[in-house]
């Protein structure tokens, strides 16, 4: 398995616990667009079985996902929203090819790397929700969806290396690596998953 170039700063966990109210409806759109994407992968790849099979899975793990946290929204009297655009996985997919099986790598790929920065992310915010008195329910849900995340991104990259050879979807994951890092970097702290 691979790792990540860049990571998140301590200050965005207790940016976000500091301001959860807002943090959590971006977090229900963002595991709503999960699941949406890999069903639309489904459609989009009905031919290949093992492909299809895994996305469902995903995406029904990533609505349950969905539904856990607008139940948390509700629970505080939060309002779901309509969603925003997502800066970090639109620049993110500004960079991915748009045709046939290149197309199909890039996504699963970016896929993957999506999946471990909110594995790395929700493992953070898990922690710093720990230290804090009266929020350990919440901050074992979020140490739960950080396993969960990292399943997926194990999911994707194999995928990948199941329809791509090994030497084209490791060159490529390393550009998308080096891509990522760098929005990373660039990304300001905000109460949201990216």
């Amino acid at each position: 398995m691979y790792k990540l170039r860049a990571d998140t700063p301590n200050e965005w966990a207790e940016y976000v616990a500091d301001n959860l109210d807002e943090f959590l409806p971006d977090h229900a759109a963002a595991e709503r667009k999960a699941s949406a994407n890999a069903m639309h992968m489904v459609v989009r790849y009905s031919d290949k079985l093992d492909l299809v099979d895994a996305m469902i899975e995903v995406a029904r793990e990533e609505l349950e996902h969905y539904h856990q946290v607008f139940h948390l929204m509700r629970e505080r009297g939060i309002a779901l929203i309509p969603d925003e655009p997502d800066p970090y996985v639109n620049d993110l997919l500004t960079h991915s090819r748009q045709t046939g099986g290149d197309r199909m790598l890039d996504r699963l790929l970016l896929g993957s790397i999506i999946e471990f920065r909110g594995c790395e992310r929700f493992a953070m915010l898990g922690q710093e929700l720990a230290r804090r008195p009266g929020l350990e329910e919440l901050a074992e849900f979020y140490r739960e969806l950080a396993a969960s995340e990292s399943k997926h991104r194990g999911d994707f990259y194999e995928l990948a290396l199941q329809y791509f050879p090994k030497d084209q979807v490791e060159e490529r994951l390393y550009e998308f690596l080096d891509v990522e890092a760098q929005i990373i970097e660039e990304l300001p702290i905000r109460a949201a998953l990216h």
